[in-house]
């Protein structure tokens, strides 16, 4: 096509009378798409991330690494921490075993935790955008 009958077609075509463009001409173009909203949740965390992988929520795995944090080294008597220091008796295959995993245990959960609160982070932030 030649830049002639290209620009007759598409400029002139669309002036109006006076020489300028007619808003009524721009009618026909579709609006921008817009994304999906999450579904809807009692829970506002669930709302704010959409995320999942098949298996779950952002949310749902945050729980999950709560929970077990505290079954590494809960305030219960069902945690492992509290486990070993049962088990920790002079003479039985367990001596020592509270003395050399205690700090590991600690170690873990408090890394569980830190990852859980980074993930809660990033959720409230998506939630303000």
């Amino acid at each position: 096509m030649k830049f002639n009958d290209l620009y007759n077609r598409v400029f002139v075509a669309e002036q109006n009378n006076d020489g300028v463009a007619s808003p009524a001409d721009f009618n026909d173009v579709d609006p921008l798409p817009m994304p999906e909203q999450p579904i809807t949740s009692d829970d506002p965390t669930a709302v704010a991330s959409p995320v999942t992988n098949g298996s779950g929520t952002l949310t749902d795995y945050i729980t999950q690494l709560e929970e077990f944090a505290n079954k590494l080294n809960g305030t219960d008597s069902n945690s492992l921490q509290s486990l070993v220091s049962q088990l920790d008796k002079v003479e039985s295959p367990f001596e020592g075993i509270y003395s050399r995993t205690s700090a590991e245990i600690v170690d873990a959960a408090k890394t569980l935790r830190s990852v859980s609160e980074k993930l809660k982070n990033f959720i409230i932030h998506a939630a303000k955008k």
